[in-house]
């Protein structure tokens, strides 16, 4: 990891290279070439490969104890992903989609043509969403508990400061799992939880006010 880190900057570039590629392969795979089984292989890669940038990202912190441009960079990646990211994916797909039919003489597809929702609406669809994800996350946790068995240390934390520091401030976390690669996964997979929870949470503090353009048309 030490190695990775003195080259930070040249192995975000080339996570960045990797997600478009794989991107770009799925949607490949997917539409032109109709395996759509394989191209899952390639949907999970980019979002393996999200995690991995947020991992950089943690582990520079831990190493330097400075939240720097390098941090920031790497939480515009992830909040982008959970908000504009989400819908300018969907537009790609469907683009996609419909140029791959059209370059085979195929019947273009009509695509379903989803309002756009907003304020309690929105909230509500973001909400779905963000419990998907943590439905996932409990799973996998629970998944490991019973793989590798909880970390020694679980009956020694008395307070959630204690839990804290030894979960995020150790460069090898030794909670929650008797396992310390998937622990240091389990950590960066929590912060991104957190993220995703928080512009969650705006949606219903802050809704999304229609736009007096389309109110107009």
């Amino acid at each position: 990891m030490d190695f990775i880190l003195e080259h930070k900057w040249v192995f975000l570039v080339a996570a960045e290279i990797v997600f478009w590629i794989s991107v770009l392969t799925f949607l490949t795979l997917r539409y032109w070439f109709k395996l759509k089984k394989l191209s899952m292989v390639f949907f999970a890669t980019f979002i393996i490969n999200d995690l991995w940038i947020a991992t950089m990202g943690f582990m520079d912190y831990l190493k330097t104890g400075e939240f720097r441009s390098y941090q920031v960079i790497i939480l515009v990646f992830i909040i982008y992903a959970f908000t504009y990211g989400k819908s300018d994916f969907s537009k790609l797909d469907a683009f996609v989609q419909k140029k791959v039919a059209k370059l085979k003489g195929e019947e273009i597809p009509v695509m379903d043509q989803r309002r756009e929702l907003y304020g309690r609406e929105r909230a509500q669809s973001e909400w779905k969403q963000f419990l998907g994800h943590l439905l996932i996350y409990a799973i996998v946790h629970i998944v490991l508990i019973f793989v590798f068995g909880l970390s020694k240390q679980v009956g020694d934390i008395n307070s959630l400061n204690q839990l804290f520091s030894i979960w995020f401030e150790e460069k090898q976390a030794q909670f929650p799992f008797d396992h310390s690669g998937f622990n240091n996964l389990s950590r960066i997979w929590t912060l991104v939880l957190a993220i995703d929870a928080a512009i969650t949470l705006s949606y219903t503090i802050f809704p999304k006010a229609e736009n007096k353009r389309s109110l107009d048309t």
